[in-house]
């Protein structure tokens, strides 16, 4: 059971909680009201539709690959890179803290997406019976 829940429960919960999240918050940000994710940022952040676009459409389409296991590191790693951009354009001037509007929140996805760039898949997901391995 130990190796089963490693190599196979471990990765799931995970993934399957990451996406949740941001299937969640890619589907908040797309629609015909947000112009299918190229008006979903308040003006003031001074976000052009060509940075709103993939932000919106890579938290919902890279959920949707942590969902169902599919590519699962290439999803994780441009999810890293959206929530580094949240820093760095939104929550990093606010210091750590989320109670003061902070990263830490981005932060605590950065290294739940990073255990998944190292773990993969796991044995419940797709890119673990898609790609050939060495066994």
């Amino acid at each position: 059971m130990d190796n089963f829940a490693r190599n196979a429960l471990a990765p799931l919960v995970l993934r399957l909680g990451l996406a949740v999240v941001f299937v969640y918050n890619g589907m908040g940000k797309l629609g015909p009201e947000k112009e299918w994710g190229t008006k979903w940022a308040p003006p003031e952040m001074d976000l052009p539709a060509a940075v709103q676009a993939p932000v919106a459409w890579g938290e919902f389409i890279g959920g949707i690959a942590l969902g169902i296991g599919f590519l699962v590191r290439v999803a994780a790693l441009g999810l890293i890179a959206i929530m580094a951009g949240a820093i760095v354009k939104v929550s990093g001037p606010n210091g750590f803290s989320i109670l003061h509007g902070g990263y830490e929140y981005n932060f605590v996805l950065i290294v739940a997406l990073s255990a998944l760039v190292l773990s993969g898949s796991g044995m419940l997901g797709l890119d673990h019976w898609l790609v050939p391995r060495r066994r």
